[in-house]
């Protein structure tokens, strides 16, 4: 698409604003195609990040992740989800959502709020470093 409008649109071009606009979607275009590259990475890292964070979440025991939250249930999920072969990344995302609203609310201790909200910082960096810190505009 991009060597398309860069040879065969911008000749046929005449005003500078429609150029421009054309030059935007070329720029846009080259952002998604550099994301699309490094999804896969990202992935990966998300999933591990997962894992590690509900792993430390089991670790804390039963002590500080109460019956009656719902919690232990959450983790279960998220912990069978992260084991198999192909991991259910969306399963242990809806874990997690499980577990940052608990925290949002006030609803668990500082152990859990810790971990979660590590995981939350982490992952706003790795989607940021996806993204970019700005997408580009026309």
């Amino acid at each position: 698409m991009q060597r398309t409008i860069m040879e065969a649109l911008m000749p046929e071009l005449t005003s500078p604003y429609a150029q421009g606009q054309a030059m935007s979607a070329i720029g846009m275009l080259a952002h998604a195609a550099a994301v699309l590259e490094s999804a896969p990475a990202y992935d990966a890292a998300e999933i591990k990040d997962l894992r590690a964070t509900f792993a430390a979440l089991k670790r804390l025991g039963d002590k500080h992740i109460s019956k009656k939250s719902g919690l232990r249930g959450a983790l279960a999920r998220a912990t069978r989800a992260g084991v198999k072969t192909s991991p259910d990344r969306r399963a242990m995302e809806e874990s997690m959502s499980v577990f940052a609203a608990a925290v949002a609310l006030g609803n668990v201790d500082d152990s859990v709020a810790r971990h979660v909200r590590g995981y939350i910082r982490r992952n706003l960096e790795r989607s940021r470093n996806l993204l970019g810190a700005s997408l580009p505009t026309g």
